[in-house]
């Protein structure tokens, strides 16, 4: 049903509204949708649980929610198990569901805000792991009412971003995300290539043990249950609860640069780290070490314990935010010649 005016919910708690929204709990739902855009001429786009955007005061075009929550499964045999999982489905209630099945991959992305729709826009990733490593496909519905599957090859993943991603910012060429289809493993195979979780779990890849334990107690590595609660724990420690601090979590990506770059910021005390076929560099520390870290402007302000996450510590605006976001930008490219990325989407 479609209604007018409403309020945007969103992790950052920015006061946002639309002219229309549609809460979407059927595949017909959703053509109807698109068929009324379409007529309409208004656009439109989901926005799932609003962790990763930054919405301002007013949004454009049809705004849908997703309300499928469902877990299906496809296929099943002695080492895998594929499901299609509807796009309402909070992803950490699907992470815990997921590992209480036996079904093992996701552990590493535990806590992240959001819908299991928003995960392939973003192509979230935490500890080593991103979702993309588990996508088979995405079933969606596009702006000529066509519902169909595209498949992992053709999404377009990369570090924090996809072919969805762009069109989540223009309503007119949106992709609504229905469902996500997963291969998940059987059999655990934990990922501890993160060296701060093999760490908190005091697992020594090297050795096949963990660290500091006597022979023979503790020879394999921890199950995936132990490393979603190493990664809660960690995040709990750093991040803050945009239940209690609003905020999208990492507001910049870390930038991607190539040796001659990676060579010059290590004159500058900056520690680069090999990824793909070049370097990838802590968007936090090049923060930190502009001097940001702790840092407020009115009711905006880097995390204490995590530079790379703004907070909304009152009542602040999306300008506000914005603005807070280009003086750290600013001021990061005079230090240190780099130029940062916003990780959530601007979404008007």
């Amino acid at each position: 049903m479609i209604t007018e005016p409403r309020q945007l919910p969103n992790t950052l708690r920015l006061p946002a509204n639309t002219q229309t929204a549609i809460d979407l709990s059927s595949q017909a739902d959703a053509i109807e949708a698109v068929a009324y855009a379409s007529k309409a001429k208004c656009g439109l786009r989901c926005l799932g649980e609003g962790s990763n955007v930054v919405l301002m005061p007013e949004v454009q075009g049809l705004v849908c929610y997703i309300k499928d929550t469902s877990i299906r499964v496809l296929s099943l045999d002695e080492n895998f198990v594929t499901i299609a999982v509807g796009a309402g489905k909070n992803w950490h209630e699907l992470v815990e569901e997921t590992l209480a099945q036996g079904w093992f991959g996701l552990e590493n992305l535990a806590l992240i805000p959001g819908s299991v729709g928003a995960a392939p826009i973003q192509n979230i990733g935490a500890y080593g792991v991103e979702v993309a490593q588990f996508i088979e496909s995405v079933n969606v519905i596009d702006p000529d009412q066509n519902v169909r599957d595209i498949p992992a090859s053709a999404c377009g993943f990369a570090y924090r971003d996809s072919v969805f991603k762009a069109r989540l910012a223009a309503a007119d060429n949106a992709l609504i995300i229905l469902s996500v289809t997963l291969r998940l493993q059987r059999r655990p195979k934990v990922n501890l290539s993160y060296a701060e979780l093999a760490e908190a779990l005091e697992f020594d890849a090297g050795k096949g043990a963990m660290a500091g334990k006597p022979s023979g107690q503790a020879r394999n590595a921890p199950t995936p249950t132990q490393v979603a609660a190493a990664v809660m724990a960690i995040r709990r420690n750093k991040l803050p609860d945009p239940n209690e601090h609003p905020n999208a979590g990492s507001f910049f990506k870390n930038p991607v640069i190539d040796d001659k770059t990676a060579r010059r910021l290590e004159t500058l005390a900056i520690k680069p780290y090999p990824f793909a076929e070049g370097y990838k560099v802590s968007a936090a520390q090049l923060i930190d070490s502009a001097g940001w870290k702790g840092t407020r402007s009115g009711d905006v302000g880097c995390w204490p314990n995590q530079p790379l996450v703004l907070v909304n510590y009152g009542q602040a605006s999306a300008q506000d935010l914005l603005g807070f976001a280009q003086e750290i930008q600013r001021s990061v490219a005079e230090r240190f010649e780099i130029q940062l990325e916003l990780e959530p989407s601007v979404v008007s």
